[in-house]
């Protein structure tokens, strides 16, 4: 959902050669024979498929972009996934840094939300906006994924990223994943081959560290897929908006966006109540006259 296509470039997909994208599926969404999946899915490494975007996908946010047209355009995506859904155990989907019409398709079909946060100063500023914004737009979307915060860029010898994730800590206490990403080098050069980490450098900090916070994820997509937690059919039920069982969101797509940014800008007091009623404003804008139209 990241319309400069990061993670087609970082697993070593070329761009020239995609024939459907994300956007596609998401046009296709309410059409009884949606799109080919296998001109839509590529094979990035074992056990992983991808559904790559280019920078069509932006287009879909304007006023003639076609999806804002759509019934209850921002369950799009949702209705992309759930045809894939017996495929596959886990879906993950990657986010641009801003806040508009992809972005409630992502929290419409999320059932965790994680933010990645740089143990930073710049960056400990935002999460707090972050979280009130994400938790504001679940409520008017009528969903409500959990949100974690996934420090990341983590350097343990430093006392001032020790300080600053205590911090992190201090304001989200049980919302903060409990598996730092260390900052290491083999996670850029990964992305550079076009390799997951794990297949790069498996023995690195970066791998041990990702391998971490996927079991830790696992088994809290594990609780939320339980009987108990949802219905059968999450499309069935109009107060499961995105109980998709193993959807789980990744936002931003690169970590260091985060440094001195925040994906709304509304409601800079830090107040819920604020933030709720500017993305209901904004939402109603964007599902109704298209983001061209609102300025």
């Amino acid at each position: 959902m990241d319309p400069q296509g990061h993670c087609a470039a970082g697993l070593s997909i070329p761009e020239q050669r995609l024939d459907l994208t994300v956007a596609d599926a998401m046009l296709a969404s309410d059409q009884p024979e949606g799109v080919d999946t296998t001109r839509l899915l590529w094979r990035a490494s074992r056990n992983l498929d991808l559904i790559p975007s280019t920078m069509h996908l932006a287009a879909l946010e304007a006023a003639r972009g076609g999806l804002a047209e759509k019934p209850e355009p921002e369950k799009a995506l949702r209705r992309a996934l759930h045809r894939m859904k017996p495929k596959y155990d886990v879906c993950l989907i990657d986010c641009s840094p801003s806040i508009g019409l992809l972005a409630y398709n992502a929290l419409a079909a999320a059932d965790m939300v994680l933010i990645p946060v740089e143990t930073g100063f710049f960056s400990l500023q935002g999460a707090s906006k972050q979280v009130s914004t994400i938790r504001a737009l679940g409520r008017r979307l009528g969903t409500e994924p959990e949100q974690w915060v996934l420090p990341t860029m983590h350097d343990p010898a430093s006392m001032l990223a020790q300080d600053l994730l205590a911090e992190l800590i201090r304001r989200f206490e049980s919302r903060v994943i409990p598996h730092a990403i260390r900052y290491d080098r083999s996670l850029r050069e990964a992305a550079s081959f076009g390799q997951p980490v794990g297949e790069y450098a498996p023995e690195s900090s970066g791998a041990e560290d990702y391998r971490r916070v996927a079991a830790w994820a696992l088994g809290e997509l594990v609780k939320l897929s339980a009987p108990a937690a949802r219905p059968a059919d999450p499309l069935s039920d109009p107060h499961s908006a995105g109980r998709f069982a193993g959807e789980l969101l990744v936002t931003p797509s690169d970590a260091e966006s985060l440094v001195g940014t925040t994906p709304c800008t509304v409601g800079a007091t830090g107040s819920i109540g604020a933030v709720e009623a500017d993305c209901d404003s904004m939402l109603d804008s964007l599902t109704h006259h298209g983001p061209g139209e609102v300025g």
